[in-house]
């Protein structure tokens, strides 16, 4: 059967359980690229004596090792489910599958050829329950065969047996696993009612005969309830209407929240299937936002990647799930102490590079991470962020002493006072080598940044201090070294270092410390995009990191180039699979993985920057569109307290739109498109609409305004 080119298979999740889905509508054995179909939970782990390999973590050449206190936390593949179809008692093969996923709808859509039979399936993991339903239709009856099993499809290197124990059921299909830390049970059910049953080994089979079918798999361990099977059974019981109808409503209600329109259709379904993968990929109990819950996306770790696909998400108007991702620092607030106090002898908080849901340490034996430390500014940054574009005081207070324990461990720590003043010592750099780095930018950034959060959220609360401002003194003079990276081109990577990296527009964009206009960050960003002409943005060599273009993307966007962020954005296409994911690495045409959340946040989040932006108490409309762009729109957008809808059509020279306070104070906020610049004050709840006639769209910001149009529109401000 021969698949579109760039075919993976469908991811599909609800927060706790994450599937891949083949082109059959159900699990396939075959793998494609790293992966096989298998059920996995957000942080049910191998027991590490059943792990042989962990993808990049440690030298192949020798046995799987950790170092005291840390782990590898390798989430786990449960159990799989497929079927089979019979006509005229022989089994068939399939011949050809079309298939289209629908984000709005957390439903997979496969037309399936069986050759002599056709049919249809509608595949969709249930948005709260642990249940995978999958509805067939066929042209004529057929008899109808699904299966479930336990573990690997094939034990492997990669893929070894999880298990300690499993217990098949002798007479239905279900039975019992136990992990060590966790147990749990599987069943499977068809309707109409099963009139045969079977089994192969520990797989187990069911049979049916008619037209139209209903599978039901389902997997349910103890930190869910008690482990019996009649739980599952009851919540089947409920009928396919009703629990299709909670799913619908599930996430009909998440996608209500925005939307957008570009004249792009791969990035518009790009972008909708990434809003689903945020959703579906973050933790429903810790509110961690990992790169997401399969085993080759880091096996749902948390590092400092959780950033981009909370801003991408809070940028969406998705507040709940922001603050449920900053709500994560809280709820591991253990480990930041005693992490910097027991391996750092500091008082303070720091979160470890890579660590699980529950805050243990998951890099095994690659200690030199604990060096990596500019996670803890993308930490700080996600709750910074979140009352900047909410204005929600009360937030802030709440939040206010994980900016202050992060402020006292870095002005403890990490800052140095030496003989040139205050700096940054020797720590791991964006390479993540055990090589360490002096006044590496994104350290130096990073380390300004959670400064400044600290002193001016106190400075919002009303709360300042001696200690908020040593902060900013001690902030302010950190940027004085940080100025010396730059050697008249580009800022430089690290003192030690001339290589122009990530560590080189990090300071720019993520961490926000270095203006937008600013002489070297337009020099740095146009540096930097020179070494990837017509290709995509790497960090260095011929690998491609989608992610890193999205960061790019997005520095040419807040400078009013929408012409070259969208070029840089346009460079990821082949980093995007049928169903909306993306890679992280793409090497000699290759993906390394899919479903990669952070390059899906990075690039949502540049996207976004071309249509709305946010500085200070002003907010910008359309304000990097790419040349050629003709008719857009989006709805529900958030910026500096405000939910803002806007349409452009360019024919008629026009854009239109709808803003309101979300915040729980009284806002004044200046609107401006082009050169037109609308001034309100809205209460909170208020909304107002808002019109701007005589626009033009000219192109970037290097270009002089029309003056046949005295209000055209020019990107930046």
């Amino acid at each position: 059967m021969n698949l579109p080119p760039d075919y993976y298979h469908c991811f599909l999740g609800n927060g706790l359980d994450a599937v891949l889905i083949g082109p059959t509508g159900s699990m396939v054995p075959d793998k494609v690229g790293v992966d096989r179909c298998y059920w996995y939970k957000a942080d049910r782990y191998y027991p590490e004596d059943k792990l042989v390999k962990v993808a990049g973590r440690f030298p192949l050449d020798r046995p799987l090792e950790h170092a005291e206190g840390s782990g590898w936390y390798e989430i786990a593949p449960l159990g799989r489910t497929w079927y089979e179809v019979y006509d005229q008692g022989q089994r068939l093969e399939l011949q050809a599958s079309e298939q289209r996923f629908v984000p709005q709808e957390g439903t997979l859509y496969s037309r399936l050829d069986f050759g002599p039979v056709k049919g249809e399936v509608a595949t969709w993991l249930h948005a709260t329950r642990s249940i995978l339903v999958e509805r067939y239709h066929f042209d004529h009856e057929v008899g109808f065969q699904g299966w479930m099993g336990p573990g690997v499809w094939v034990e492997e290197s990669w893929d070894t047996d999880p298990f300690y124990r499993v217990s098949m059921a002798a007479d239905s299909a279900e039975g019992h696993y136990d992990l060590g830390e966790t147990q749990g049970v599987m069943a499977l059910r068809i309707e109409p009612t099963a009139n045969e049953f079977g089994h192969r080994g520990p797989a187990r089979w069911i049979t049916a005969r008619g037209l139209t079918f209903i599978k039901y798999f389902a997997i349910w361990d103890n930190r869910q309830g008690a482990l019996d099977v009649s739980l599952i059974d009851q919540a089947i019981a409920l009928g396919y209407k009703a629990l299709r109808e909670e799913h619908l409503a599930f996430w009909r209600d998440y996608f209500a929240a925005s939307r957008i329109h570009i004249p792009d259709e791969q990035f518009q379904r790009f972008y909708e299937a990434s809003m689903y993968h945020f959703k579906a990929m973050q933790n429903r109990d810790s509110g961690g936002l990992p790169v997401n819950n399969l085993r080759r996306t880091w096996s749902s770790h948390i590092f400092w990647d959780s950033y981009f696909i909370q801003r991408a998400l809070l940028e969406a108007n998705h507040r709940t799930e922001a603050l449920e991702g900053c709500r994560f620092f809280q709820r591991t607030l253990d480990h930041a102490e005693r992490h910097a106090r027991e391996e750092f002898g500091c008082d303070g908080l720091k979160w470890d590079w890579e660590i699980t849901h529950d805050g243990r340490k998951a890099y095994g034996v690659l200690l030199h991470q604990k060096f990596q430390v500019h996670n803890n500014a993308s930490y700080a940054n996600e709750i910074w962020g979140y009352y900047e574009y909410t204005q929600d005081r009360e937030m802030l207070r709440e939040f206010y002493p994980i900016l202050e324990g992060l402020a006292r461990f870095f002005l403890n720590c990490i800052v140095e006072r030496t003989e040139r003043g205050y700096e940054v010592g020797y720590l791991v750099g964006v390479h993540e080598s055990p090589i360490k780095v002096r006044n590496a930018g994104i350290n130096l950034a990073g380390t300004i940044a959670i400064l400044r959060h600290a002193a001016e959220a106190a400075h919002v609360l009303g709360i300042e201090s001696e200690f908020t401002q040593r902060c900013a003194e001690v902030a302010a003079e950190i940027v004085k070294t940080f100025d010396l990276l730059y050697n008249g081109c580009y800022l430089q990577a690290s003192e030690d270092s001339n290589a122009l990296n990530m560590s080189s527009i990090a300071p720019i964009y993520p961490m926000n410390v270095l203006d937008y206009h600013d002489e070297r960050a337009i020099k740095t960003a146009h540096a930097f995009a020179a070494q990837y002409r017509d290709r995509i943005v790497g960090h260095s060599g011929e690998a491609g990191f989608p992610w890193a273009a999205g960061v790019l993307a997005t520095i040419f966007a807040r400078q009013g180039d929408g012409d070259t962020a969208w070029r840089i954005i346009e460079t990821t296409r082949p980093t995007i699979c049928v169903h909306g994911g993306m890679t992280e690495v793409m090497q000699d045409s290759q993906w390394n993985m899919q479903y990669f959340g952070t390059a899906q946040g990075a690039v949502c989040i540049a996207i976004h920057n071309l249509l709305l932006q946010a500085n200070g108490d002003t907010i910008y409309l359309f304000p990097a569109l790419p040349p050629g762009w003709i008719e857009m729109r989006f709805e529900g957008l958030l910026a500096a307290g405000m939910e803002v809808s806007a349409a452009f059509d360019s024919a008629a020279g026009c854009v239109e739109g709808m803003v309101r306070n979300v915040s729980p104070v009284l806002l004044s906020r200046s609107f401006c498109c082009g050169q037109q610049r609308l001034t309100l004050m809205l209460a909170p709840g208020e909304e107002q609409h808002v019109r701007y006639q005589g626009i033009r769209y000219q192109g970037t910001s290097d270009q002089e305004p029309d003056p046949r149009f005295p209000d055209s529109l020019t990107t930046g401000y």
